[in-house]
């Protein structure tokens, strides 16, 4: 499926709910190296609800990353969806193998946001009410970065990537900034903070324009273990049960 086919594709399956669903236009222009132009229609809601449902739906844009001991991220979300579950979230996981996709379309890399774009697009219009779209990945840094020692064992460190290039990006930042507050009240220096993306040289959106409760994860780096992947993870998922909980409180 060519650019414009798909752009095609993506208003038609977004239209065909408009007549039977509340939804909300936004509308933004992208880097000229991308794509110019995106139209979606999006159930109100989804940015401007306080809280997301309770669902969690994982994914991988660079579906291939992997860590030192062979692992990959998408063992990373397995981990991080099964801790979610013990913790009473519903999470679903999706392992479409992106870059795979990418390579049998003879699509560039630089365009893997659009081919996940395609995952998430039914899911936003299967939900009225907005979904937490987690995006998993590893980071290409080394341990003095991505790895900390708590409680005398090892953890990958977590870094959330906010692209600033979308008009609603300020939600999204408010959510990361209640996560990593979350995570480092219980678990000091397992985040690397928040990481701003805007401009030319990235894809500054990695399609967070349609979620406000939308994350890119750098979930460690290329040599942390599977061990320490799932310490993350249940920190993560305590975090996030957390994060409902209070907010649900509120």
């Amino acid at each position: 499926m060519n650019r414009n086919t798909s752009e095609r594709h993506e208003r038609r399956c977004l239209m065909m709910v408009e007549s039977n669903r509340n939804c909300s236009l936004t509308r933004f222009f992208k880097k000229p190296a991308l794509l110019l132009f995106t139209l979606t229609l999006i159930p109100a809601g989804h940015f401007y609800s306080h809280l997301p449902e309770g669902k969690v739906f994982l994914y991988f844009t660079h579906s291939e990353e992997a860590y030192g001991d062979g692992s990959t991220v998408m063992d990373a979300g397995g981990m991080i969806k099964k801790e979610l579950e013990k913790e009473g979230v519903q999470a679903e996981l999706d392992r479409t193998d992106v870059i795979q996709k990418l390579l049998e379309q003879n699509i560039p890399y630089g365009r893997a946001y659009e081919k996940s774009r395609e995952i998430l697009i039914p899911v936003i219009l299967s939900h009225r009410q907005p979904v937490t779209l987690l995006d998993i990945h590893r980071d290409a840094v080394g341990p003095s970065v991505s790895t900390v020692t708590i409680h005398d064992k090892p953890y990958a460190r977590i870094a959330f990537v906010i692209g600033q290039d979308q008009p609603g990006y300020k939600k999204n930042l408010e959510f990361a900034q209640l996560m990593v507050s979350e995570l480092e009240s219980a678990s000091p220096g397992l985040t690397r903070g928040i990481i701003l993306k805007s401009g030319a040289e990235t894809n500054g959106v990695f399609n967070q324009d349609l979620s406000g409760h939308s994350l890119l994860l750098e979930f460690g780096g290329v040599d942390n273990t599977a061990e320490e992947i799932g310490r993350s993870a249940r920190a993560f998922s305590k975090a996030y049960a957390d994060y409902l909980n209070g907010e649900t409180k509120r």
